[in-house]
């Protein structure tokens, strides 16, 4: 029985010292490299780089964009003044974003398919402006040109800029300056006889539709403000741009009926 014994000792003992001898002479051996591979496969990686949209899209100027979208969609339509307006504020911030590729169009793809909630996006642009009261107020201003472009302010877009205008922290006398500001100038109408219209849009009797689209482009580039840009921080929205713009397009609706009565 001892015999035995010794016999099954020796053997674990050899066992033993075999496989020491192997672990030795390769510590990290892995003995299922399938399974290893399973596990660790590179391809399974969970992180994915960042696109330009993605960057883009955390900026101020990506969260302004979003913003716009979330208040031009309020009413449930955009009138023709409003995406000039649109267009035109997207192709300034675009010039801001001029580091990145094609940023025009990802800017323009982050506005037609942003689903995002108003508040927090406020909350979000609030944060990256700290400091920059005039640009927020000024962002505001904007909103409400937007928002009275089709002639008037919609309850529901009223209410969303006030939400706005609270989480951007602005200050009650300037809220209601620039509420009544745009309350006065859009409480009348404006009346333009055809001969107004064509010198104001620079056209002659005989204009095309597309002579008629153009000039009305080109117009409102011209005569809106960059709400961007720091030297235009002071300058009051109604008093640079509100009345002509609406001109411009009280002349483009007169000499559209041209085409509309063919």
């Amino acid at each position: 029985m001892e015999i035995l014994l010794l016999i099954i000792a020796g053997a674990v003992l050899y066992y033993l010292y075999n496989g020491f001898q192997d672990y030795m002479k390769n510590p990290y051996k892995i003995e299922d490299k399938e399974q290893y591979k399973k596990e660790y496969n590179i391809d399974d990686t969970p992180y994915v780089p960042e696109t330009t949209r993605d960057r883009i899209q955390k900026t101020e100027y990506g969260i302004l964009t979003m913003i716009l979208k979330c208040i031009a969609s309020v009413d449930g339509k955009i009138c023709k003044l409003e995406q000039e307006l649109l267009k035109n504020m997207l192709d300034d911030i675009a010039n801001e974003l001029s580091d990145y590729k094609d940023a025009r169009l990802v800017l323009q793809d982050i506005f037609d398919n942003s689903n995002e909630d108003l508040d927090d996006l406020a909350s979000k642009f609030s944060s990256l402006t700290k400091g920059e009261y005039k640009r927020r107020l000024k962002v505001i201003e904007f909103l409400f040109a937007i928002a009275y472009a089709d002639g008037h302010l919609d309850d529901s877009e009223r209410e969303k800029i006030i939400d706005v205008a609270a989480i951007f922290e602005l200050n009650n006398d300037d809220f209601n300056k620039l509420y009544d500001d745009f309350e006065n100038e859009y409480s009348h109408n404006i009346e333009i006889s055809k001969e107004k219209a064509l010198e104001i849009l620079g056209l002659d009797e005989n204009y095309t539709k597309n002579d008629l689209e153009n000039a009305y482009s080109d117009k409102i580039k011209e005569n809106k403000q960059n709400v961007l840009l720091n030297k235009n921080l002071n300058k009051n929205f109604n008093d640079t741009s509100t009345k002509i713009l609406r001109d411009i397009d009280g002349a483009y609706k007169i000499l559209l009926l041209k085409f509309n009565q063919d």
